[in-house]
């Protein structure tokens, strides 16, 4: 069996944090679509833990349909626990992507919702500008690869912390 030194970056990820998180959040909540009750369940996790979930579920969703996916399957209302975990492991240029997502949002936001329910309720899928900006940032988030290694940082930021198991 391997102990936390030996595992990879990835292994560390995959099957101790996010494994984590994954198996506390499956056991609170029953019904995803209550994202209120998702959104809170997230903040119960350890920081680790936590910023393991919210970076991962990032770049799984960027990866596979862009900022688009991100922000319609619900799990922009984590982008700014986000920010603050790419801010910790160093991902500056990830973190200024999702800024910059972020942003536009906001500022298309004209109703007296907070952020939560703009994304919650998709209230700024009738803006072209918003697309827009957000397939531009896609093409630059797959790119990043080369410039930054999301795995490593991350990696070695979890190597540093205590493993909490919730």
């Amino acid at each position: 069996m391997k102990t936390q030194e030996t595992l990879t970056n990835e292994e560390l990820i995959d099957y101790v944090y996010f494994d984590i998180a994954g198996k506390y959040l499956n056991k609170k909540i029953d019904d995803w679509s209550q994202t209120k009750k998702w959104y809170n369940t997230v903040f119960e996790l350890s920081e680790a833990v936590r910023f393991t979930y919210c970076i991962g579920v990032l770049n799984m969703q960027v990866m596979n349909g862009g900022f688009e996916q991100y922000y319609d399957n619900d799990y922009g209302i984590f982008a700014e626990e986000t920010l603050k975990g790419l801010k910790k492991i160093g991902a500056e240029l990830t973190h200024e992507l999702l800024k910059t997502s972020l942003d536009i949002l906001k500022k298309h936001n004209k109703t007296e919702c907070d952020l939560f329910e703009f994304i919650t309720e998709s209230k700024y899928w009738d803006n072209k500008e918003i697309e827009q900006v957000l397939d531009r940032l896609d093409d630059q988030y797959y790119n990043l690869e080369d410039k930054e290694d999301l795995t490593e940082l991350l990696g070695n930021y979890l190597r540093n912390s205590e493993i909490d198991e919730e």
